[in-house]
């Protein structure tokens, strides 16, 4: 069986939204990756409170007492053994993602002290794609945990796991979070616009493992040209996807109607019509291309709903114009 590890997130460049301090490094021809360890609203992530600070102390915290029940074990993550319908896709994800949130609570993002009350609320999923090698699903969990505190005080902890991006076959299984990914330079840029304002599109590679140590080796690379309707280039660029998801922000402020044609480096040629009208309209935010499994290419809207779907924002437009993917006409070594 093959399975998407969990990387931990301080094998990234990360930015987190629950401190002040945001750190950006810099990285070859300014691509970098933006994580969110602990994010809020649409965008998946984790929250914690607790009780007064103390001051530091050599001393360890007391452990709990024996009548005291704590939650300690993490549960096994189920596999997808003969998932060979929509039906069977959905309910192994549903499954897998509450034992996943509920193992990450277990873990307590840092927390010293032990669980000992972690609640989840049962999954949300839906296949958005479906091959004959497999499903596409987008699925949505969250939870929340109690911590022992020896004062007394209330730490709590909440996961949400949202906009889980998966490719379920027989045997197979890769989860993509939104919630860590390459952002690439902007094609709108303005002060005071945000991405709301604007159209983007992801690119998932759902084939190759990712590679956070070198993320810019390996992958796909993936051409991709959009032109509006009287034929005006509005993005010509070529990403490549050692790393599971990137984002590519504020494309266009423009409504009307673009055509987008995609090719990778194995041959893969897909073209699509994009409509933009109403910015409540999920295509100016939710427009993924989409490398499959078995290393084909589609362009596809993933929101079929706004519980699961992808959402609104992301963590590219509030770092500002920072990072970049390698435009068409950078010289990249070994094309």
């Amino acid at each position: 069986m093959q399975s998407d590890p969990h990387t931990p997130f301080h094998a990234l460049q990360t930015v987190s939204l629950s401190t002040a301090a945001r750190h950006v490094v810099p990285m070859r021809r300014r691509d970098f990756l933006a994580a969110v360890a602990c994010g809020s609203g649409v965008l998946s992530g984790c929250s914690t409170t607790s009780g007064p600070v103390r001051d530091p102390s050599p001393t360890p915290e007391p452990t709990p007492p024996p009548e005291v029940h704590t939650l300690t074990e993490e549960k096994p993550l189920p596999t997808p053994d003969g998932v060979s319908n929509e039906a069977a896709a959905r309910s192994f994800v549903e499954a897998h993602e509450r034992r996943y949130v509920y193992n990450e609570l277990v873990g307590g993002f840092g927390t010293a002290q032990p669980a000992t009350e972690i609640t989840v609320e049962p999954t949300d999923a839906a296949v958005v794609y479906a091959t004959d090698a497999g499903y596409y699903l987008l699925s949505t969990c969250r939870g929340s945990a109690q911590y022992y505190d020896p004062d007394g005080a209330s730490r709590r902890a909440r996961r949400n796991a949202a906009s889980v991006a998966h490719f379920v076959g027989s045997d197979v299984h890769r989860r993509i979070p939104f919630d860590a990914y390459r952002c690439a330079e902007p094609i709108v840029t303005g002060s005071g616009e945000g991405e709301r304002s604007s159209a983007r599109f992801q690119i998932y590679d759902f084939e190759t493992p990712p590679n956070y140590d070198q993320p810019d080796q390996s992958g796909h690379e993936v051409d991709v040209r959009i032109s509006d309707a009287a034929g005006e280039v509005v993005l010509d660029r070529d990403y490549r996807t050692s790393l599971p998801l990137t984002v590519q922000p504020r494309v266009t402020r423009t409504t009307g109607a673009y055509s987008i044609s995609v090719s990778t480096g194995g041959g893969g040629q897909v073209q699509h019509d994009w409509s933009l009208s109403e910015p409540t309209d999920p295509a100016w935010w939710a427009l993924v291309v989409l490398i499959t499994h078995s290393g084909g290419v589609t362009v596809q809207t993933l929101y079929p709903n706004e519980v699961v779907g992808l959402p609104s924002g992301s963590l590219c437009t509030r770092l500002g114009n920072i990072g970049a993917s390698r435009r068409r006409s950078d010289d990249v070594p070994g094309r």
